[in-house]
């Protein structure tokens, strides 16, 4: 993935940031009343204590023209090490006008095409602004040997440790080969399914997952291997959101149609045999695998340009378009899972990505990161 197409859809998103979704027709005309999806499992998932005061909204007349989009320029250069897989592995799967990953097609819900590329691009800048450029919370040895990253993606959190680290071995695992070519000396990338039988030696300082767990089917599995995998003291971080809009001051209607495809989400993922909310459990699953020293921490992420602090109300705006284009990513397959009429469902979509420009409505969601040492 070339960063040149990269930069072009920066430049692309640049120009259009701030604008709602145009609509051949007002979604909300043919929707007189949207449905609330049916509840395969309880609504609210349970939740942790939150950590952080509720947020200042602005007034609404405040807000405009704060739509500026992210400036961040991600092109690093590197000596040429090469992504270690096999020539077959870079073959892609076509549904629905998505690209998808060959190796264990299916697996995951999700493409891995540009558009989900710059997706996770924008997920990388939000978390380093929520969490003030710290790339990890885990207290680990300050000259770290070896480090794993599961469900890497595009790469950047490996590439951004190896920077710090420069003498320790990082690791990027994932099923798709979207991984960039040039990267540090001590990255390599490797494609697998985490939720294999891990062959690796381990010894890890540090096993990092972020942005994945609710798409993985066994998450104790996979904590359970990260220990067995961790050299003794070494720690175990994962971080991501829980798919739950929530609001703190009674501004989100119950039919808030962005609220009702993040429980849309929570169905459709269930029947994948995974769980959105997830996240919000893990306490339990780290004890039962050993953990100790299980810390947490929860950050409230603003959807929208509503916070009154400039820098939260930045955050708000990238964060709302992450969440547009995973509303793509998920209409392209998952939520077909769930027996809508395909017009009836792109409508619905429609009056969704509308409502996410609405100043009045002050949600939020949990990002969460959990961290626990063997």
């Amino acid at each position: 993935m070339g960063d040149t197409t990269r930069e072009e859809e920066r430049r692309r998103r640049s120009a259009s940031a701030g604008k709602a979704p145009a609509t051949d027709s007002d979604p909300e005309a043919k929707v007189a009343e949207p449905r609330k999806p049916s509840m395969m499992v309880s609504g609210d998932p349970p939740n942790i204590e939150e950590q952080d005061p509720p947020l200042d909204a602005t007034d609404s007349d405040d807000a405009d023209g704060d739509d500026d989009d992210d400036e961040f320029d991600g092109g690093d250069t590197y000596s040429a090490e090469s992504v270690t897989v096999r020539s077959s592995i870079w073959e892609h799967e076509w549904e629905g006008g998505r690209r998808y990953h060959h190796y264990r097609h299916g697996r995951y819900p999700l493409p891995n095409d540009e558009i989900e590329q710059e997706r996770e691009y924008l997920k990388h800048v939000i978390h380093m602004e929520l969490v003030s450029g710290k790339l990890f919370n885990s207290p680990i040895t300050p000259n770290p040997q070896r480090i794993l990253d599961l469900c890497t993606g595009t790469g950047l959190w490996p590439v951004a440790v190896a920077k710090m680290y420069p003498s320790a071995e990082i690791v990027g695992l994932d099923l798709s080969p979207i991984q960039p070519l040039m990267v540090p000396p001590n990255v390599r990338f490797l494609v697998d399914d985490v939720e294999d039988e891990w062959m690796d030696r381990g010894g890890y300082d540090l096993i990092h997952l972020r942005h994945s767990c609710i798409y993985l089917k066994d998450v104790d599995k996979m904590i359970r291997n990260s220990y067995s995998h961790l050299k003794e003291g070494g720690w175990l971080e994962i971080t991501d959101y829980c798919s739950f809009l929530r609001c703190d001051d009674g501004t989100m209607p119950e039919n808030h149609p962005p609220a009702q495809v993040a429980m849309m989400m929570h169905q459709a993922l269930s029947r994948y045999g995974m769980n959105a909310y997830v996240i919000n459990e893990l306490e339990d699953k780290f004890k039962a695998a050993g953990f100790k020293n299980i810390q947490c921490r929860v950050i409230k992420t603003p959807l929208g340009n509503w916070p009154k602090d400039p820098h939260q109300r930045e955050i708000g705006i990238l964060f709302r378009d992450a969440i547009n284009e995973l509303v793509g990513a998920l209409a392209a397959k998952p939520l077909r899972t769930l027996g809508w009429d395909d017009t009836e469902l792109e409508v619905y979509l429609a009056s969704a990505r509308k409502a996410l420009w609405d100043k009045r409505v002050h949600c939020y969601a949990n990002f969460i990161s959990w961290w626990a040492q063997k």
